[in-house]
């Protein structure tokens, strides 16, 4: 069975797996571009009575199919991922034109812009380095996971609102909507071990001291997490300065970024045995292994200016570094030349008499000249009068 096919019988037969309350459901596949350009096609089994359905993607399960899974325990498994994800509450579409509704809704994500060409193709976007940052509405959040609906160059029109003004706001609205979070690596490992723990019977606290066994002491912390509590599009954390200046603070030294995925960053204080390259390669070697293809964030490190509040590639500090020598070398000759034009005018002013100075010597020359007038009229009457 080639992939379309395999569509088709999913299509065809997914009601089969489903309750009885989805007997009317529309179904429908269609093809969605995610992060990176990749192309993954989402079945769709919308209830007779609501707006909106979950996309499940049938790419994985395909490859699963591949290997042998029988067609009808993976009929069974995507009709559990549809049922599990119902929405609680319906959402009224119409809405996400109203920007007075959605302004308090909207959120950004990090994306690479590069890989992005078509996905970023009709959707407002701030560049930051070789980095995208776009703009999403955030819908729903339920325990089955969280919905969203991203805004594209026509619904930002409609808000009557700039591209700079929705950056604003969806960075005023991360504090409340995806507060960040910073943990040690030991932190990380310690939760993410923590309800495997649970689940074998053990309270939270025995499951922390249990783990806390398990992992060798270290004195001092060698990397960090930096994500957002849901763990989802959680690089975007990097572009909140204040978190970024707490970091900063709290190491109280320059650190490197490690993009992980589009959902988390490590952080990486430098120090003299930390070599760019190595870490680099440790990036690409984990995406290229470890990471979905669709998660991958970026091949590059990073780092951040607390004094700038900017972010940017590690291996173009040196450039960075020239380019703003330059612009300042540039802005103090603008700045010279100003003051030797300002100087230059100073100097013909003072050298070019005022107006005040010139009306008194011109009243000056009138007096001499009234003043010689004068003689040369008692002269000539004189004169007239020995003809007369």
């Amino acid at each position: 069975m080639n992939y379309e096919e395999f569509k088709q019988e999913v299509a065809d037969r997914i009601k089969e797996f489903l309750p009885e309350k989805y007997a009317d459901a529309d179904v429908s596949i269609q093809t969605v571009v995610k992060n990176n350009d990749q192309k993954l096609d989402g079945l769709m089994v919308k209830l007779e009575d609501s707006n909106i359905a979950p996309n499940i993607y049938l790419n994985q399960f395909y490859e699963q199919h591949e290997d042998g899974r029988p067609m009808d325990d993976i009929l069974a498994a995507i009709a559990d991922v549809r049922t599990q994800h119902e929405m609680s509450q319906d959402f009224d579409v119409s809405r996400l034109t109203d920007f007075d509704s959605v302004k308090d809704r909207i959120t950004c994500r990090l994306i690479n812009a590069e890989q992005n060409a078509e996905y970023l193709a009709d959707k407002p976007h701030t560049m930051v380095d070789d980095l995208a940052v776009t703009y999403h509405i955030a819908i729903g959040k339920e325990e089955s996971g969280t919905m969203s609906a991203p805004i594209t160059n026509r619904l930002m029109e409609g808000y009557g609102v700039d591209v700079e003004q929705l950056h604003q706001i969806a960075l005023d609205n991360m504090d409340t909507l995806t507060p960040a979070t910073f943990k040690s690596m030991t932190e990380t490992m310690v939760d993410m071990m923590l309800p495997d723990m649970m689940r074998n019977g053990m309270t939270e606290e025995e499951a922390r001291e249990a783990i806390a066994g398990m992992i060798p002491p270290t004195p001092d912390e060698m990397m960090y997490v930096l994500s957002n509590e849901d763990k989802l599009n959680g690089a975007a954390v990097l572009l909140n300065d204040k978190v970024m200046d707490d970091i900063t603070e709290k190491l109280g030294q320059d650190y490197f970024i490690l993009p992980s995925s589009v959902h988390e960053v490590l952080i990486v204080p430098k120090n003299d045995q930390m070599d760019l390259k190595t870490l680099e390669s440790m990036v690409q070697d984990v995406n290229a292994t470890q990471v979905a293809p669709e998660e991958r964030l970026s091949d590059h490190v990073y780092a951040y200016d607390a004094k700038e509040h900017e972010l940017f590639r590690a291996d173009k500090a040196e450039e960075r570094a020239a380019a703003k020598e330059a612009e300042a070398s540039k802005e103090t000759a603008v700045e010279k030349t100003s003051v030797e034009k300002t100087s230059a005018k100073e100097e013909k002013r003072q050298e070019r008499p005022s107006l005040k100075e010139r009306l008194a010597q011109k009243k000056d020359v009138v007096a001499k000249n009234e003043a010689n007038r004068e003689p040369r009229q008692m002269n000539k009457d004189r004169g007239a009068q020995a003809l007369a």
